[in-house]
């Protein structure tokens, strides 16, 4: 079963939603918009969220990503500028662009050993993330991931890093 593209696109009043284990992919833009969620549970049935699936789902506090997941897909968390904490299972490899961009709330987030990269602008305008641990054996890091983190204080790069893009780590103050 999927929930399709646009689903509950600007459900302003949805705040809760309990995704059922016959679920296994969640399409684009299927909870855009939606203003007031909260929280959302999703259950290991699921192997595949789509890109914008949770775009500027503003109340969004919290996210636990079932290990059935493999990919951060592009701008999945894009604008949820209330998400504090989001886990991110060893199953995922790939963080998609945009994936966290502007979750101005972000403070601080662990990427697994699995993951090999994190895409373009991935991190930009996370003001609030002090604390980034990067656990994976990570081979690049796009252009302009952490751009404007100007709360971020600690970092390691690991030595595996072959690439680091353009403007990286430009406005960390």
């Amino acid at each position: 079963t999927t929930i399709g593209e646009f689903a509950f696109d600007g459900c302003s009043s949805l705040i809760e939603i309990t995704i059922p284990s016959s679920v296994t992919k969640i399409c684009q833009w299927a909870f855009c918009e939606c203003s007031s969620l909260s929280q959302v549970k999703i259950p290991s049935s699921v192997t595949e969220i789509g890109d914008f699936a949770f775009y500027k789902c503003s109340s969004l506090e919290e996210l636990i990503i079932p290990p059935s997941v493999t990919e951060i897909n592009e701008s999945l968390f894009r604008e949820c500028s209330s998400l504090t904490e989001v886990e991110i299972p060893s199953s995922v490899t790939k963080i998609g662009g945009y994936a966290f961009y502007q979750c101005s709330s972000l403070e601080e987030i662990t990427i697994p050993s699995s993951v090999k990269s994190i895409g373009q602008s991935s991190f930009y305008e996370c003001s609030s993330l002090a604390k980034m641990t990067l656990l994976s054996k990570i081979e690049e890091i796009k252009d302009y991931t952490f751009r404007d983190c100007s709360s971020l204080n600690e970092i390691v790069i690991p030595s595996s890093v072959r690439s680091l893009g353009e403007g990286s780590f430009f406005g960390c103050s």
